[in-house]
Protein backbone atom coordinates (compact mmCIF):
# COMPACT_ATOMS: atom_id res chain seq x y z
CA UNK A 1 0.00 0.00 0.00
CA UNK A 2 1.54 3.54 -0.90
CA UNK A 3 1.00 6.58 0.91
CA UNK A 4 0.81 8.11 -2.07
CA UNK A 5 -2.65 7.00 -2.61
CA UNK A 6 -4.71 10.29 -1.00
CA UNK A 7 -7.80 7.94 -0.32
CA UNK A 8 -5.77 5.55 1.96
CA UNK A 9 -4.01 8.06 3.77
CA UNK A 10 -7.51 9.79 4.78
CA UNK A 11 -8.71 6.93 5.94
CA UNK A 12 -6.02 5.71 7.62
CA UNK A 13 -6.05 9.11 9.70
CA UNK A 14 -9.42 8.33 10.07
CA UNK A 15 -9.01 4.89 11.74
CA UNK A 16 -6.02 6.42 14.12
CA UNK A 17 -8.56 8.19 15.28
CA UNK A 18 -9.97 5.38 17.47
CA UNK A 19 -8.92 4.68 20.37
CA UNK A 20 -8.62 1.12 20.30
CA UNK A 21 -7.41 1.20 16.38
CA UNK A 22 -4.82 3.40 17.25
CA UNK A 23 -3.00 0.51 19.42
CA UNK A 24 -1.78 -1.00 16.17
CA UNK A 25 1.14 -0.23 14.01
CA UNK A 26 0.72 1.91 11.05
CA UNK A 27 1.29 -1.04 8.33
CA UNK A 28 -1.59 -2.67 10.22
CA UNK A 29 -3.89 0.02 10.23
CA UNK A 30 -2.99 0.42 6.42
CA UNK A 31 -3.81 -3.37 5.59
CA UNK A 32 -7.42 -2.02 7.41
CA UNK A 33 -8.03 0.62 5.46
CA UNK A 34 -7.60 -0.81 2.51
CA UNK A 35 -10.43 -2.87 3.42
CA UNK A 36 -13.09 0.39 3.75
CA UNK A 37 -14.87 2.37 2.22
CA UNK A 38 -16.00 6.33 2.72
CA UNK A 39 -19.90 7.04 2.78
CA UNK A 40 -21.21 10.85 2.60
CA UNK A 41 -24.82 11.13 4.40
CA UNK A 42 -26.37 14.27 4.71
CA UNK A 43 -28.50 15.50 7.92
CA UNK A 44 -31.23 14.20 8.73
CA UNK A 45 -30.53 10.36 6.11
CA UNK A 46 -30.14 7.26 8.19
CA UNK A 47 -27.48 5.18 8.37
CA UNK A 48 -28.92 2.15 9.45
CA UNK A 49 -31.69 1.25 11.44
CA UNK A 50 -32.84 -0.89 14.65
CA UNK A 51 -33.16 -4.22 13.22
CA UNK A 52 -30.36 -4.36 10.37
CA UNK A 53 -28.35 -7.02 9.81
CA UNK A 54 -25.20 -5.80 11.57
CA UNK A 55 -22.86 -6.27 8.41
CA UNK A 56 -20.36 -3.62 8.40
CA UNK A 57 -17.86 -1.75 11.62
CA UNK A 58 -18.79 1.60 11.16
CA UNK A 59 -16.74 4.80 12.04
CA UNK A 60 -17.50 8.08 11.94
CA UNK A 61 -14.62 10.35 10.24
CA UNK A 62 -16.68 13.81 10.50
CA UNK A 63 -19.70 14.92 11.81
CA UNK A 64 -22.44 14.03 14.03
CA UNK A 65 -25.00 10.63 14.65
CA UNK A 66 -27.33 9.84 17.00
CA UNK A 67 -27.99 6.20 18.14
CA UNK A 68 -31.29 5.89 19.47
CA UNK A 69 -33.94 2.99 19.95
CA UNK A 70 -37.85 3.19 19.66
CA UNK A 71 -40.09 0.75 21.93
CA UNK A 72 -43.43 -0.45 20.68
CA UNK A 73 -45.46 1.99 22.85
CA UNK A 74 -43.75 4.86 20.62
CA UNK A 75 -41.36 6.50 22.91
CA UNK A 76 -37.65 6.46 21.78
CA UNK A 77 -34.31 6.39 24.16
CA UNK A 78 -31.32 8.42 22.86
CA UNK A 79 -28.14 6.52 23.49
CA UNK A 80 -25.62 7.84 22.20
CA UNK A 81 -24.22 10.94 19.99
CA UNK A 82 -21.50 9.86 18.05
CA UNK A 83 -18.43 12.24 17.33
CA UNK A 84 -15.75 11.81 15.01
CA UNK A 85 -13.38 8.77 15.98
CA UNK A 86 -16.36 7.32 17.79
CA UNK A 87 -17.75 4.02 16.73
CA UNK A 88 -21.85 3.29 15.60
CA UNK A 89 -21.18 -0.39 16.63
CA UNK A 90 -18.15 -1.74 16.96
CA UNK A 91 -18.97 -4.43 19.97
CA UNK A 92 -21.77 -5.35 17.74
CA UNK A 93 -19.58 -7.09 14.89
CA UNK A 94 -18.17 -9.86 17.06
CA UNK A 95 -21.60 -11.52 17.67
CA UNK A 96 -24.30 -12.61 14.72
CA UNK A 97 -27.85 -11.13 14.85
CA UNK A 98 -29.80 -7.63 14.12
CA UNK A 99 -28.47 -3.70 14.98
CA UNK A 100 -29.86 -2.49 18.53
CA UNK A 101 -29.90 1.02 17.32
CA UNK A 102 -30.94 3.41 14.37
CA UNK A 103 -28.22 5.86 13.47
CA UNK A 104 -29.55 9.32 12.45
CA UNK A 105 -27.12 11.62 11.21
CA UNK A 106 -27.64 15.28 12.66
CA UNK A 107 -25.24 16.76 10.22
CA UNK A 108 -23.14 16.22 7.40
CA UNK A 109 -21.17 13.21 7.94
CA UNK A 110 -18.76 11.07 6.35
CA UNK A 111 -18.68 7.26 7.70
CA UNK A 112 -15.63 4.92 7.37
CA UNK A 113 -17.05 1.13 7.08
CA UNK A 114 -15.58 -2.28 6.93
CA UNK A 115 -17.19 -5.26 6.75
CA UNK A 116 -17.32 -7.06 10.29
CA UNK A 117 -16.26 -10.13 8.81
CA UNK A 118 -12.94 -8.59 7.63
CA UNK A 119 -12.93 -6.09 10.77
CA UNK A 120 -12.84 -9.38 13.04
CA UNK A 121 -10.54 -10.97 11.09
CA UNK A 122 -8.18 -8.03 11.53
CA UNK A 123 -8.72 -7.54 15.24
CA UNK A 124 -7.65 -11.38 15.88
CA UNK A 125 -4.57 -10.83 13.62
CA UNK A 126 -3.65 -7.57 16.57
CA UNK A 127 -3.87 -8.35 20.04
CA UNK A 128 -3.47 -4.52 21.43
CA UNK A 129 -6.48 -3.90 19.83
CA UNK A 130 -8.85 -6.56 21.00
CA UNK A 131 -7.42 -5.86 24.56
CA UNK A 132 -9.01 -1.92 24.06
CA UNK A 133 -11.97 -3.22 22.70
CA UNK A 134 -12.36 -5.62 25.53
CA UNK A 135 -11.51 -2.26 28.00
CA UNK A 136 -14.36 -0.45 25.75
CA UNK A 137 -16.52 -2.98 26.68
CA UNK A 138 -16.30 -2.80 30.62
CA UNK A 139 -16.84 0.62 30.10
CA UNK A 140 -20.02 0.29 28.40
CA UNK A 141 -21.26 -2.40 31.17
CA UNK A 142 -20.14 0.25 33.98
CA UNK A 143 -21.89 3.17 31.73
CA UNK A 144 -25.42 1.52 31.86
CA UNK A 145 -24.88 0.54 35.56
CA UNK A 146 -24.14 4.14 36.13
CA UNK A 147 -27.04 5.51 34.21
CA UNK A 148 -29.01 3.26 35.90
CA UNK A 149 -28.55 4.66 39.16
CA UNK A 150 -28.62 8.16 37.90
CA UNK A 151 -32.28 7.00 36.19
CA UNK A 152 -33.60 5.97 39.87
CA UNK A 153 -31.46 8.21 42.38
CA UNK A 154 -31.39 11.73 40.91
CA UNK A 155 -33.77 14.29 40.00
CA UNK A 156 -34.88 15.33 36.42
CA UNK A 157 -32.45 18.79 36.64
CA UNK A 158 -29.89 16.71 37.95
CA UNK A 159 -30.10 14.67 35.00
CA UNK A 160 -30.07 16.65 32.68
CA UNK A 161 -27.35 19.18 33.96
CA UNK A 162 -25.58 15.92 34.06
CA UNK A 163 -26.13 14.80 30.51
CA UNK A 164 -25.20 18.41 29.41
CA UNK A 165 -21.79 18.07 31.49
CA UNK A 166 -21.04 14.70 29.87
CA UNK A 167 -21.70 15.64 26.31
CA UNK A 168 -19.98 19.23 26.54
CA UNK A 169 -16.88 17.70 27.93
CA UNK A 170 -17.26 15.12 24.75
CA UNK A 171 -17.71 17.12 21.70
CA UNK A 172 -17.97 20.71 22.88
CA UNK A 173 -20.37 23.56 23.23
CA UNK A 174 -22.78 23.38 20.88
CA UNK A 175 -24.82 19.99 21.35
CA UNK A 176 -27.34 19.34 18.12
CA UNK A 177 -29.94 18.53 20.70
CA UNK A 178 -33.99 19.37 21.07
CA UNK A 179 -35.76 19.58 23.96
CA UNK A 180 -37.12 15.66 23.03
CA UNK A 181 -34.09 14.36 22.40
CA UNK A 182 -32.79 15.50 25.85
CA UNK A 183 -35.53 14.09 27.20
CA UNK A 184 -34.63 10.51 25.41
CA UNK A 185 -31.43 10.47 27.34
CA UNK A 186 -32.42 11.15 30.45
CA UNK A 187 -35.96 8.92 30.53
CA UNK A 188 -38.34 12.42 31.30
CA UNK A 189 -40.97 13.92 29.18
CA UNK A 190 -40.33 16.79 26.75
CA UNK A 191 -42.28 19.40 28.81
CA UNK A 192 -40.39 18.58 32.03
CA UNK A 193 -36.86 19.20 29.59
CA UNK A 194 -38.17 21.99 28.53
CA UNK A 195 -38.47 23.41 31.81
CA UNK A 196 -35.11 22.43 33.16
CA UNK A 197 -33.62 24.17 30.31
CA UNK A 198 -35.87 27.62 30.24
CA UNK A 199 -34.60 27.62 33.85
CA UNK A 200 -31.11 27.39 33.23
CA UNK A 201 -30.91 29.00 30.64
CA UNK A 202 -32.27 32.10 32.38
CA UNK A 203 -29.40 31.39 34.85
CA UNK A 204 -27.22 31.79 32.33
CA UNK A 205 -25.45 28.17 31.67
CA UNK A 206 -27.25 27.60 28.35
CA UNK A 207 -28.53 29.11 25.43
CA UNK A 208 -31.39 27.78 23.55
CA UNK A 209 -32.36 27.79 20.01
CA UNK A 210 -34.13 25.68 17.13
CA UNK A 211 -32.52 22.02 17.47
CA UNK A 212 -29.43 23.05 19.64
CA UNK A 213 -28.50 24.08 22.80
CA UNK A 214 -25.35 26.09 23.15
CA UNK A 215 -23.41 25.85 26.67
CA UNK A 216 -22.17 29.52 27.51
CA UNK A 217 -20.97 28.77 31.17
CA UNK A 218 -19.07 25.44 31.13
CA UNK A 219 -17.56 25.95 34.38
CA UNK A 220 -20.86 26.82 36.33
CA UNK A 221 -22.40 23.55 34.69
CA UNK A 222 -20.13 21.10 35.88
CA UNK A 223 -19.95 22.56 39.26
CA UNK A 224 -23.55 22.26 39.35
CA UNK A 225 -23.66 18.70 37.94
CA UNK A 226 -23.71 16.05 40.69
CA UNK A 227 -22.38 13.04 38.72
CA UNK A 228 -20.82 12.33 34.79
CA UNK A 229 -24.60 10.76 34.16
CA UNK A 230 -23.08 8.28 32.21
CA UNK A 231 -19.75 7.27 30.29
CA UNK A 232 -20.27 7.01 26.85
Amino acid sequence: MSFTDNNTKQILAALQTDINLNRAEVKELLILASKAQRREFRKGELIFKAGDKSDNFCLVEAGKVILSKSSLSGKSFTYLIATQGMTLNGITCFKSGQRLFTARVVEDSSIITISCHEFRDWVEANPPVAMGILGTMGNLLDGAYTRIIDLIDESVESRILNVLSMLSTRIGSELPLTNEDLAEMVGTSRESAARVISKIQEAGIVSKSRGSISILNKEQLDETASSPFFII
